[in-house]
This record gives structure tokens, C-alpha cells and sequence, in this order.
């Protein structure tokens, strides 16, 4: 299969998972997350793989900037045809790719909804100081991490991490919340053995 071949296979795979989620509600971690967020005043907050939005659009409604960022067009598309017009001009999106991603702007809350394990191995080691950088001292992470059982784990261009692989990627965090779920269950795709590590962690002051 041709690279244009791939990515547009890619595009129609990720086209019909956005049909199956459409209308959901924001994930649990992201609405734990909420509580650990600035309450004075919104910020600026980075939706690292927004997907659907659905997360962006509920930061927008609290008031916050977000730059909204995913690989696929289809979920850009998505997210702008659902905002409404008074948040508008305070969503900035961006179709990129993790290993595009060489500049992030500085925000206050980055939540990455099952996102960052679609980043392949060697990406994902160049992504975890760019997403850490643009963090502010004080800014929340919120995010979920794939372990060794999940039923993926076999899937080259992913990234895995073992319990202990997560916690050294917040050393110079707070952790709020850390839980592993390691469990039978489903995807859209179908039945899947889960192995998520969950995660909100605050950004220490230097």
C-alpha cells in the first residue's frame, strides 16, 4: 500500500470512530481534572489530540483560549462545525502529526485524552519535553498512557510505558492522581484488554 494509500485508509478509519463517538460526553479524567484547574480566571489550555472535541468545547464554555490539536482533518472539520459562535475566537486548531509538533505554546492546562500512545516510539521521546516545556509552573497535565498488557501493546508505531516509565515522566510534577486500569472491556472496535494508566499531575514551580 502506497503512503497516500495509508493515510487515506487512516483518514476513513478515523472518520467512522468519530461517527461511533459522536454526542459523548467529556471522559471522566478530563472532568477530574476540572477540579485541579485555576478557578480565578480562564487561561489558555492545549487539547493535545482533541478528536471529537468534545473537551475543547467544554473548556470553551467555561471561558477558556484552547488551541485544539489532531492529526486527522475529519476531526478538525468536526470541532469547528460544533462551536458556537460567541467561543469561536477563542479556539486556535491545527492538523499536525506528533513529529510536527516542534513548537507548543505556552498554556495552563494540557489534556491529552487517549491521545499520546498513537505517537510512535521515537516521536514520543522528542513530544514529552515539548509538552512539559510548554506547560506554565502551576499548569495541570491531564492524560492517559498505554501499559505493556494492553491488547495493542504488539502495535509498532504506538508507545507503551510500564507502570514505573509513567511516574519517571512526572518528576517535576505534583501527581494528583494516578490509577491503572487493567481490565477486559471494549473499544469501538470491538472487545480490547484495557492496560490504562490515568493521570493529573501539577507542573512544580523551579
Amino acid at each position: 500500500m502506497s503512503e497516500s494509500s495509508f493515510s487515506h485508509a487512516s483518514e476513513i478509519a478515523w472518520e467512522a470512530y468519530y461517527r461511533a463517538v459522536e454526542g459523548r460526553s467529556p471522559r471522566r479524567l478530563f472532568l477530574d481534572a476540572i477540579a485541579f484547574l485555576p478557578m480565578d480566571q480562564p487561561r489558555v489550555a492545549i487539547d493535545l489530540g482533541s478528536g471529537d472535541g468534545a473537551e475543547t468545547l467544554a473548556l470553551l464554555a467555561r471561558g477558556w483560549t484552547v488551541i485544539a490539536i489532531d492529526g486527522a482533518p475529519a476531526a478538525i472539520d468536526r470541532l469547528r462545525a460544533s462551536v458556537a459562535s460567541e467561543d469561536a475566537a477563542r479556539l486556535t486548531t491545527r492538523v499536525s502529526s506528533f513529529h510536527e509538533l516542534v513548537d507548543l505554546p505556552e498554556a495552563d492546562f494540557v489534556y491529552a485524552g487517549l491521545s499520546l500512545p498513537f505517537c510512535a516510539p521515537d516521536d514520543f521521546a522528542d513530544l514529552w519535553p515539548r509538552v512539559t516545556n510548554a506547560l506554565q509552573p502551576g499548569g495541570v497535565f491531564a492524560g492517559h498512557f498505554f501499559g505493556p498488557n494492553d491488547s495493542w501493546a504488539d502495535t509498532s508505531d504506538m508507545t507503551f510505558h510500564t507502570r514505573g516509565e509513567v511516574e519517571s515522566l512526572f518528576a517535576s510534577f505534583d501527581v494528583q492522581l494516578f490509577e491503572e486500569q487493567d481490565e477486559d472491556g471494549c473499544a469501538v472496535s470491538g472487545p480490547k484488554h484495557w492496560h490504562v494508566f490515568h493521570v493529573i499531575a501539577r507542573k512544580r514551580h523551579t
